[in-house]
C-alpha cells in the first residue's frame, strides 16, 4: 500500500451516543469491515463518562482501553476487577465480556481501540515527555496527543502534532517525541493472519 499520512482536526471526530445511552463517543477514525454493514475491522475513539454504569457489548472484538483526562476508573471484567489511571498503561478486555466502570473520582475521558480479533491485532502504548519512541510500520497507525504538542519524525519529515489532534500513518514507519509536559497514545493495527499492511 503507499505510505501516507493524515493529520486529524478533533473538530471531525464523528460524535454519538453508546450503544447503551450510557455516554458518548467521538470517533477518530474507523475502518469498515467489507460485506458486514454496522461491523467495523478496527475503531478508535474518545468517551467522555460522566458517571458509573455498564459499558456496551461489541461481540468479536478486542478491546483497548486507557485513561486521558479525570481521576481513573475501575472496571469489573466478567467479575475481575481492576483499575485504569491517567497514565496507566491500556487495559485489554474482550468486547464480549461484561464490563461494569466504577468512576474513581468523577468523571473522565479515555481512549479505547476496538479490533476485530479474528482479521486484526491491535496495541495501545503510552508515549511519556523526554523520550523518542520508534513506531514501526503498521496497517495503521495512530498518534493521539495529550496535554501538549507532540512531533512524529517519518520519511517525508517532521510532523507536528497539536493536543487534542490524531496523526494516522498509514504503512509508514516513525519516531514520537513529546513536548516537555505533552504525552500522547499510540495505537497500531496490523492482520490477524499475516502481520500484512495492506489495506
Amino acid at each position: 500500500m503507499p505510505m501516507t499520512h493524515t493529520l486529524l482536526d478533533p473538530a471531525g471526530y464523528r460524535r454519538m451516543p453508546w450503544k447503551n445511552g450510557g455516554g458518548t463517543t467521538a470517533e477518530i477514525a474507523v475502518a469498515p469491515s467489507a460485506g458486514a454493514p454496522g461491523r467495523f475491522l478496527w475503531r478508535a475513539s474518545v468517551a467522555d463518562v460522566g458517571q458509573s454504569g455498564p459499558f456496551s457489548a461489541f461481540d468479536g472484538c478486542e478491546r483497548l482501553i486507557a485513561v486521558v483526562e479525570g481521576g481513573g476508573m475501575r472496571l469489573t471484567i466478567d467479575g475481575v476487577a481492576t483499575e485504569a489511571r491517567r497514565g496507566d498503561p491500556a487495559v485489554r478486555f474482550s468486547g464480549d465480556a461484561g464490563v461494569r466502570c466504577d468512576l474513581l473520582d468523577g468523571p473522565i475521558r479515555d481512549f479505547n481501540l476496538m479490533v476485530d480479533r479474528e482479521r486484526a491485532r491491535g496495541s495501545l502504548e503510552v508515549v511519556t515527555a523526554g523520550h523518542a519512541v520508534p513506531v514501526p510500520a503498521a496497517r495503521v497507525v495512530l498518534v493521539y496527543a495529550v496535554d501538549g504538542a507532540v512531533s512524529v519524525r517519518r520519511a517525508g519529515g517532521t510532523v507536528r502534532v497539536p493536543a487534542g489532534w490524531t496523526l494516522r500513518l498509514d504503512g509508514e514507519d516513525g519516531a514520537i517525541e513529546a513536548d516537555a509536559g505533552a504525552w500522547a497514545f499510540v495505537a497500531r493495527v496490523d492482520d490477524r493472519q499475516s502481520g500484512s499492511r495492506t489495506a
